[in-house]
């Protein structure tokens, strides 16, 4: 006789299935907990305290002891709950830090890689520019090598700092290097030499005109370095030498003014 399988009926299907999701959600439910109190335990303050903090720079300007000071009050906590950021952003405000970066180290370590500012140049009285055009104010800077001279209208230093690094460049050659450079507030510019010389430049093509008087230097110019106090090449074909002790005999170039 055969045997017929009994199936559950619509309301018994429905309660399994009901039975079956709850389950479901209360396993949901245990596991979000359990995450929660595990994360509420992994990042108190108490637990997984920073165990060292390494530097790692050139120390020529910054000393340990000021970048310990700085960092101090962001390390006291848990590991994996500390702000880097604000880290960074502390050590950055050294006047003698350039850049920083803070890294995590397992299991309970933080290294810190700053490099220091390079300063380029002075910049009016009191401020020095670092070797991208930054403005940085450093009360100690005097014990830094002499550095070259910068002036001009606010907010121009970073076109300065442009042409004097040009200016250099092509001076080089004659063993000249300008020791401080002006722009005015009619956008003409003023070079001091390190032979004592001022040259003076028109605001239209400045670099052309230095040109003409690297190419006249050599053979017109240098045996005169001390009677000569400045020299205008604002003109458009030539320049104009204004001397301390002018020479018994004219100079032997056609281009060149004398008064």
């Amino acid at each position: 006789m055969a045997r017929v399988k009994q199936r559950g009926t619509p309301s018994s299907v429905a309660q399994d299935t009901a039975v079956s999701a709850a389950i479901k959600l209360l396993w949901v439910l245990v596991l979000l907990v359990g995450s929660a109190l595990a994360l509420d335990w992994l990042l108190r303050s108490d637990n997984f305290p920073v165990e060292n903090v390494h530097f790692e720079g050139s120390f020529e300007h910054v000393t340990r002891a000021e970048l310990v000071e700085s960092v101090k009050d962001h390390v006291r906590g848990n590991f994996f709950a500390l702000d880097l950021s604000a880290m960074v952003t502390r050590l950055e405000s050294l006047p003698w830090v350039y850049r920083a970066s803070v890294r995590r180290r397992w299991p309970r370590d933080l290294h810190v890689l700053f490099s220091e500012q390079q300063l380029v140049a002075r910049w009016g009285e009191d401020a020095r520019l670092n070797h991208v055009g930054e403005l940085v104010e450093i009360s100690d800077a005097a014990a830094t090598p002499p550095l070259p001279l910068l002036q001009g209208p606010t907010g121009t230093h970073p076109q300065v700092l442009q042409y004097y690094r040009g200016f250099a460049h092509m001076l080089a050659p004659g063993g000249l290097h300008p020791v401080t450079v002006t722009l005015t507030s009619r956008r003409t510019w003023r070079i001091r030499l390190s032979n004592g010389w001022t040259l003076v430049l028109a605001r239209e093509d400045p670099q052309r005109r230095l040109a003409r008087f690297v190419q006249v230097y050599t053979h017109a110019l240098a045996a005169h370095e001390r009677s000569i106090q400045q020299i205008d090449l604002r003109y458009t074909n030539g320049l104009s030498v204004q001397w301390l002790d002018p020479p018994a005999r004219p100079l032997q170039a056609e281009f060149v003014r004398a008064h």
